[in-house]
């Protein structure tokens, strides 16, 4: 389906379109285990690119395999009435239930990872853009989370045409070296990080929840083109704007 069309598309992965990701087996261990995490451990992370790129030492992390889904999102809707995204007014989309959870803002997603804390016991956090790179480019710092060459068909991408989010878990084969998923393409994801220039400095108050100030996406969505979906690419984005290719995923901490 073309961007830009009216009609909302299933994007069910119930058999294999032509030219669609759903040629790819998908990841079957979302059916039993949605709500996985992936350790990431520590070392010395490649962040950035060109003129910015530079290496950084970062602690072990817990992050989500997969991106936060529609359906995941309702379980914290139900339990605390937390606005509706705006395409629910009409009900939830269950057709979609296992695509990412879009037209969120950068405040939704910190409400959910305050919900997730408080429902568990255990804090989780949206990623630092640190966090998020490092996932994403794995041990190899690839350009693109499954190495250096681009794949349209590794995710939803524009060159790709699927016009819409698709299912978080069937590119699997474009999982990092650490095995996360669905980390470039489909949805731009909400950082922790302010949008100031590099080099990173953990203590710089670009971490500092209080600051106003635009915060870092990564990761492309469906409506990116080749460029915009390696795994170094930044862009800002108002913490109170929401938009219908931007979601987020989750960090566990480590005790």
């Amino acid at each position: 389906m073309p961007v830009g069309s009216t009609q909302l598309p299933t994007g069910t992965s119930q058999g294999p379109l032509s030219g669609t990701p759903f040629e790819q087996e998908p990841d079957q261990s979302y059916y039993e285990t949605p709500d996985q995490f992936i350790k990431i451990p520590t070392g010395i992370a490649l962040i950035g690119e060109g003129d910015d790129s530079h290496s950084i030492s970062i602690n072990s992390f817990e992050i989500s395999k997969f991106p936060v889904t529609n359906l995941a999102y309702q379980r914290f809707i139900e339990q605390t009435n937390h606005t509706l995204p705006s395409h629910w007014h009409r009900g939830f989309p269950e057709i979609l239930c296992d695509h990412p959870v879009v037209e969120v803002n950068w405040y939704d997603a910190i409400a959910y990872c305050k919900w997730l804390s408080d429902a568990t016991g255990v804090k989780h956090r949206i990623p630092t853009e640190i966090e998020w790179e490092r996932a994403a480019r794995g041990v190899e710092n690839n350009v693109y989370p499954w190495g250096n060459s681009f794949n349209f068909k590794n995710c939803n991408c524009w060159e790709l045409g699927v016009g819409w989010t698709t299912p978080v878990n069937c590119f699997l084969s474009s999982a990092s070296s650490f095995g996360v998923l669905d980390m470039v393409g489909n949805v731009w994801e909400w950082c922790s990080t302010l949008f100031i220039d590099y080099p990173y400095k953990v203590h710089d108050g670009r971490e500092d929840f209080e600051v106003d100030g635009w915060r870092v996406l990564r990761g492309g969505s469906w409506m990116d083109h080749e460029w915009g979906v390696r795994a170094a690419r930044r862009l800002s984005g108002n913490p109170i704007a929401f938009s219908h290719n931007t979601g987020f995923r989750v960090i566990r901490e480590i005790s």
